[in-house]
């Protein structure tokens, strides 16, 4: 028979599983229909700071309370993953596409006890980040900058560069004058 988990042991563990219940039932809600609804939810449970005009898809994963901030006139396509927890800023007029993954925590490969660290991400207004692209804790994208799709980053990228491929390089330049607008993608029921 195995022997009891002592009291003070089972209170140290409510903490953690209700934040995880918090992060389900926020996450639950932004699958829901309604951009009014999920900017609701961003900003009042999840304690982001989400700009004017901004779009967030159904299905956008967030990984903490707070240390989210989100330009205006920005799209957030479905399928994203926003991790905060080491902070996460992301400008105007940016384009996260869908499928992305934004990483600001990670475990250190080094560590004897696997310890978790963190390090804040930063996207610039006027950046575009492709389909399936994955930025990594502590990288900056520069304004204008566009990761290709299934592009991985762990580095910054300079303003007004394309990057691809894993890990990211360097293939190309885009003009100055590149989106300077957005067009704000926010269906009914969407």
């Amino acid at each position: 028979m195995p022997s009891p988990v002592p009291a003070s042991a089972n209170r140290s563990d409510l903490r953690p599983a209700a934040y995880d219940v918090f992060l389900a039932v926020c996450n639950g809600l932004l699958s829901m229909p309604g951009h009014s609804f999920r900017l609701f939810v961003l900003r009042r449970l999840v304690q982001a700071v989400v700009g004017e005009d901004t779009a967030i898809e159904r299905g956008v994963t967030i990984c903490s309370r707070g240390g989210l901030r989100i330009g205006s006139n920005t799209n957030v396509n479905a399928g994203t993953v926003l991790d905060a927890r080491g902070g996460l800023e992301i400008g105007s007029l940016v384009n996260i596409s869908p499928g992305v993954t934004i990483l600001s925590a990670e475990h250190d490969v080094a560590s004897p006890t696997f310890e978790g660290r963190t390090a804040p991400v930063r996207i610039d207004d006027r950046a575009w980040i492709a389909t399936g692209a994955m930025v990594l804790p502590g990288t900056r994208i520069a304004e204008g900058a566009v990761v290709a799709a299934g592009a991985v980053v762990h580095e910054d990228v300079p303003p007004w560069t394309i990057v691809a491929g894993n890990p990211a390089r360097e293939i190309g330049r885009r003009p100055s004058h590149a989106q300077q607008s957005l067009p704000r993608y926010a269906r009914w029921l969407h």
